[in-house]
């Protein structure tokens, strides 16, 4: 059996000082890249960060670790873990994590304005099943604001928007509880973070990515 590669954090590292800059890459193109992946398994260990299949990803396509607000010219790229339930079917693990949530942004900017939408606006979301230290892509969905198919999912994400940036402009606070598939709650190490960021819930996941990515 042919011995997998596996990705440690000093490879990825180490990979991304010889991967091209953000403005020669397009989402088309991490596609392409993404669909010769498929149905192969990749070695990634286990380890505390959840963002490290991300990382490999971008390694594996090409994306370079900058500061750049977008992986691409055109959009982001995300990838969420999932599992497959008893009854064959799959389900999302974990939720998506968007964006820091930055309070001035929020208190100035309406949901088109904000870098929220900006994140979201041209997403292609990747879903991947782990087996112990390994890991197997599936199926990428790209979701767009300019396609009529995603005109509703967009018109749900403003309202969950408006709803976070009412209430704190209202009431001064943030509750993880508002929003259907947008929330925001506090990220980082420790139950006393007061760090924010915003996150596409599971069932942003269960509607709009594993109907349309088949294992």
């Amino acid at each position: 059996m042919k011995k997998l590669m596996c990705f440690s954090n000093h490879s990825i590292q180490s990979a991304s000082t010889t991967r091209p800059t953000m403005s020669s890459l397009k989402l088309a193109d991490i596609h392409t890249k993404i669909l010769s992946l498929l149905g192969k398994q990749h070695c990634c260990p286990v380890t505390k960060n959840k963002g490290k299949p991300g990382l490999m990803l971008e390694m594996m396509t090409g994306i370079p670790q900058t500061s750049n607000c977008l992986d691409c010219s055109d959009g982001e790229l995300k990838t969420v873990p999932v599992v497959r339930h008893k009854s064959g079917k799959l389900v999302p693990k974990e939720t998506i994590a968007v964006t820091m949530l930055n309070q001035d942004d929020l208190k100035t900017n309406d949901f088109k304005a904000s870098k929220c939408f900006m994140k979201m606006k041209r997403v292609l979301i990747v879903p991947y099943l782990r087996d112990g230290d390994n890991i197997q892509f599936l199926t990428p969905v790209l979701i767009d604001a300019s396609q009529d198919a995603y005109a509703g999912i967009y018109d749900a994400l403003e309202k969950d928007y408006s709803s976070i940036r009412h209430q704190f402009l209202t009431e001064n606070t943030l509750q993880s509880a508002t929003g259907t598939y947008l929330q925001n709650r506090t990220k980082g190490a420790g139950h006393g973070s007061t760090s924010r960021a915003f996150y596409l819930r599971k069932t942003f996941v269960e509607k709009w990515v594993l109907t349309t990515s088949p294992a």
